[in-house]
């Protein structure tokens, strides 16, 4: 934990020099960890000729194999955990997936309270102070109370993002948060149903979006509803936080303390200044679970040079992500996607990959890829039918079916759930 130390007591004292040696002496320590004491890196390591001592620097990444979550997803945990763990004791965050794929990452809690305190370090740089009251609407309600909360500081009350909108708004006028944070298709969602009374007593003095693309008109949405300042994370659950937005506008500062980002081109070369290319992350700080040069599936653009601000950070000038469509029912109530995402994973452990997408106001179709060597019954496939269409509480149909593959649409970009309806005002959303 000593690197864990440094990167929280350092993270904005570091000379870009200095920041790059402590990815580097990170880096080395780490590799060597892995190649001891986890199976799976050790069998990669030894099928690519490579001894993890001829890793000295960031210039020698290339030399590690990739992994991706398709590598991870079948491999039980064993071959992933360093030797010696207590797998039971491991904080396990299951993934939605951006590509429509689902994963389990699995930290210790120490790892976990590392990836949170850096969070919270960022947010003290926009302002926020140890009293500042937040609420967070989210999708996962976590039942962790840190000590710091236990002693009165830095309160955070969670808001369920699927619970209907009079209901969220109600509670943000109880909590009358400091600090909003949530999706920004949630957040955007309820500025349109914003009320005189509701914008006097919802009163945030900053606003925090991540796990979605924040568009323009989002954020114009959000920024004029809730009238305060706003600032967009990037983050995923594989590594928490992985970079943030300067209010300079100069980019996105990647949060290199803890985590090394490379973008690389689909030929795999690095990807040069200002141009597109997948991200591909190394978790410096989880060593129980290590996730090294693992393809996180999203588009992201490498920025040129330093930030305007002077910051030594890395820049990304782009986050190509997944922006969610909420769906629209025949009642004319409207759901966040993630009510069937969360009664889709609890009813699927089979599950590999799944697309859900609303053809008509009153259908949907789910396809379903399951993980190789598992074979979904049809009673099985019916009973996600059953599930999914128990949770709309809606005359609706709801089609499930398994299949080989899902190809992604004629872009290229693969969308885990949308909708085919027309566009509708956000304002008209309820």
């Amino acid at each position: 934990m000593a690197y864990a130390w440094e990167a929280l007591t350092r993270a904005f004292s570091f000379s870009s020099g200095e920041l790059r040696e402590f990815q580097e002496r990170c880096l080395r320590d780490l590799l060597s960890h892995a190649y001891r004491h986890v199976p799976y890196y050790r069998r990669i390591f030894q099928q690519a000729d490579l001894d993890p001592r001829e890793i000295r620097g960031l210039d020698d990444l290339s030399r590690i194999p990739l992994t991706s979550r398709t590598d991870l997803q079948t491999l039980p945990i064993e071959e992933l955990a360093a030797q010696g763990t207590k797998i039971e004791k491991l904080h396990v965050h299951r993934t939605s997936g951006s590509l429509g794929e689902p994963m389990q990452i699995r930290r210790t809690w120490s790892e976990d309270r590392v990836l949170q305190a850096f969070r919270l370090r960022v947010l003290r740089q926009f302002g926020m102070k140890l009293t500042d009251k937040r609420a967070m609407v989210c999708s996962a309600k976590s039942r962790s109370f840190p000590l710091y909360a236990r002693l009165g500081l830095l309160p955070n009350f969670q808001v369920h993002c699927l619970w209907p909108a009079d209901r969220i708004l109600a509670r943000l006028r109880e909590i009358r948060p400091d600090i909003l944070t949530g999706y920004p298709g949630t957040l955007s969602w309820l500025a349109g149903l914003l009320s005189d009374e509701d914008q006097r007593l919802i009163r945030p003095r900053l606003i925090s979006t991540d796990s979605e693309v924040l568009t323009a008109d989002m954020r114009k949405r959000i920024v004029e509803g809730f009238r305060a300042p706003l600032v967009e994370f990037y983050d995923s659950h594989q590594f928490n936080l992985i970079a943030w937005e300067c209010l300079s506008g100069g980019g996105y500062h990647v949060a290199d303390p803890m985590v090394i980002v490379e973008v690389l081109r689909q030929d795999g070369r690095p990807a040069a200044p200002e141009e597109e290319g997948e991200l591909v992350g190394t978790a410096l700080h989880s060593w129980t679970v290590p996730l090294i040069r693992f393809r996180l599936g999203d588009l992201v653009t490498r920025g040129k040079g330093a930030c305007i601000c002077g910051a030594p950070n890395s820049l990304l000038t782009r986050v190509q992500g997944r922006i969610v469509d909420r769906f629209l029912l025949p009642s004319g109530r409207t759901i966040h996607p993630y009510l069937l995402v969360e009664r889709l994973m609890a009813c699927a452990p089979w599950l590999r990959r799944y697309q859900i997408v609303q053809t008509e106001i009153s259908c949907f179709r789910v396809q379903v890829v399951p993980l190789t060597g598992t074979d979904p019954s049809p009673e099985a496939l019916a009973e996600v039918s059953r599930t999914l269409a128990a949770a709309l509480a809606e005359p609706v149909d709801v089609n499930v079916s398994r299949v080989e593959h899902i190809p992604p649409a004629p872009n290229g970009k693969f969308r885990p759930y949308y909708s085919l309806l027309s566009e509708i005002p956000m304002a008209d959303k309820v």
